[in-house]
């Protein structure tokens, strides 16, 4: 019996602090850090196992954010030293990270068909991803041919734009554009960021998958910058998101996150997450990033590449050049147009702008994939979706990869081995200066004009005209009479034909290049 008692008292003083000490109290404040848990622990904790150890709680003020999906657990929250040091000595915690900002910057058998479709009056960017001829003329003429293999067009994909929010109301979405989460509950796009790259990943006149489902993950503010712990919770979101959708099975093909944003510096949260994303069967593209450095070095572009699961995208223009902006190295899989890009923008529903950037070159690979889920083989398995976007890309005179969406026009290569023979419709060349790639574009001043399309068409007929007549015609306001409009329109088209070298000179040494590409339009 004295054995018995000797043996209880020492399992007492054993255990006394685990048992029966209260947990040191939390002290509020410091810094924001993001904790992972370890899910190869054999017996891994709930989140809120781990923040009771920290004597916290889901709903304490300090705790910014949990992540509880299929793929991936832990929170972020505002810890002092003593939280640290407690999670440092937790075997089953993976990463305890400290928040950074970040800123917005197999075979497949054959197709026994034959036939493709096209679609005019499109960006130069949807040019080049569906041919494989260099693209000629302006970067703002709207004059354009996209060749696809599917009219599905991304049919039953959900994309996730994790950037500045959507402006879900613009025409060019037609209702397929929604907000699911905000970082801070504002779901509206105040920057404009997001709305023009959700604009080029499906809109239905400028993007590439225009019949995909289009979601807006707000985890930047109104001027373009967040923090990396809201990037992770978005992408947790996306995870629960998609868990959902894939167990309801209808009509759903599969889901593609899109991320046009960087860090200074590459961060492991978002590393994990990505891979995480990835093993769930989340497709992820990011951007390389708007430093003329390595890819490797910033995240989420580190993620890409040889890297990791992602696909990083550069930016190129429209002479197939990388831009002296974008980043590059073995994190890049695939580079996009990236410079002059004309897409959604926010003010109005037929608003759009002209932007350059590596997160313009996405949401171009962003709408490929969501379009390649056509293809139930790539939708499920995001390893083999990378490895046919870098084998369906155009390799250039210099090596670099030209994404392409498999309608090789021109060259009978097609989707997925599909066999497209394509043509696109001649255009002039526009005798007009470039603008600087790389430089940051300003915001001006919205014009209304009641129809691009047809200012376009009547533009084109004047070939090179288009930036004499047609450029001042399509900024001429609503309030110009139709008859005025016409009689330009004649006039014009006589004195063309006596001046027509004259005048493309005179606008050239009159405007500078910017107002070619600073210029913010809207659709009719």
């Amino acid at each position: 019996m004295e054995d018995i008692m000797k043996l209880v008292i020492f399992a007492c003083l054993l255990f006394w602090g685990k048992v029966f000490a209260a947990p040191v109290p939390h002290k509020s404040g410091g810094a924001e850090h993001i904790v992972i848990i370890n899910s190869a622990h054999p017996t891994p904790p709930q989140v809120a196992e781990v923040l009771e150890r920290l004597a916290l709680n889901e709903t304490h003020p300090d705790v910014r954010h949990v992540f509880d999906n299929s793929a991936f657990k832990g929170f972020a929250a505002l810890m002092e030293t003593h939280c640290l040091d407690l999670l440092a000595n937790m075997s089953d915690v993976s990463i305890v990270e400290k928040a950074v900002r970040v800123q917005r910057t197999a075979i497949v058998e054959r197709q026994s068909s034959l036939t493709y479709d096209t679609r005019p009056n499109a960006p130069w960017g949807l040019q080049s991803i569906s041919t494989v001829s260099t693209v000629r003329g302006s970067a703002q003429a709207m004059d354009y041919t996209y060749s696809f293999a599917s009219s599905d067009l991304g049919k039953g994909a959900d994309i996730y734009i994790l950037d500045t929010g959507i402006y879900t109301e613009h025409s060019v979405f037609g209702g397929r554009a929604s907000m699911a989460w905000s970082y801070n509950g504002n779901m509206e796009d105040v920057d404009g960021h997001g709305t023009h790259v959700s604009g080029t990943a499906a809109g239905s006149i400028l993007g590439v998958a225009s019949n995909a489902n289009i979601y807006g993950i707000k985890a930047l503010d109104a001027g373009g910058g967040g923090w990396s712990s809201n990037v992770v919770k978005g992408i947790d979101f996306v995870l629960q998101a998609h868990d959902a959708r894939k167990a309801n099975g209808s009509g759903f093909a599969g889901s593609v996150l899109s991320m046009s944003l960087a860090s200074s510096s590459p961060v492991q949260a978002i590393t994990i997450a990505i891979e995480a994303a990835a093993q769930a069967g989340v497709h992820t593209v990011v951007a390389a990033g708007n430093d003329d450095k390595d890819a490797c070095q910033s995240s989420p572009s580190s993620s890409g590449g040889t890297a990791g699961p992602a696909i990083t995208v550069g930016s190129l223009g429209m002479s197939g050049k990388v831009s002296s902006f974008s980043n590059y190295g073995s994190c890049v899989d695939v580079y996009a147009p990236g410079e002059n890009v004309i897409s959604a923008w926010i003010g109005g529903p037929n608003m759009v702008n002209s932007l350059s950037g590596t997160s313009m070159a996405t949401p171009h690979v962003t709408g490929i994939v969501a379009y390649a889920m056509g293809n139930e083989t790539l939708a499920q398995n995001p390893g083999l979706m990378k490895e046919w976007v870098r084998m369906t890309a155009l390799q250039l005179s210099d090596g670099t990869l030209l994404a392409n969406n498999g309608v090789q026009a021109d060259a009978g290569e097609g989707m997925l081995g599909y066999k497209k023979v394509a043509s696109h419709s001649n255009f002039t060349p526009i005798v007009v200066k470039q603008a600087t790639p790389g430089r940051k574009l300003a915001k001006r001043g919205p014009t209304e004009w009641s129809s691009l399309m047809d200012c376009r068409r009547m533009a084109q007929l004047h070939e090179d005209m288009q930036y004499l007549r047609g450029g001042w015609l399509c900024n001429a306001k609503r309030s110009m009479a139709k008859r005025t409009l016409e009689a330009v329109d004649a006039f014009a088209t006589k004195v063309s034909r006596l001046f027509h070298r004259f005048h493309v000179f005179q606008r050239m040494t009159r405007h500078d290049d910017g107002v070619l590409r600073d210029m913010i339009y809207e659709l009719g």
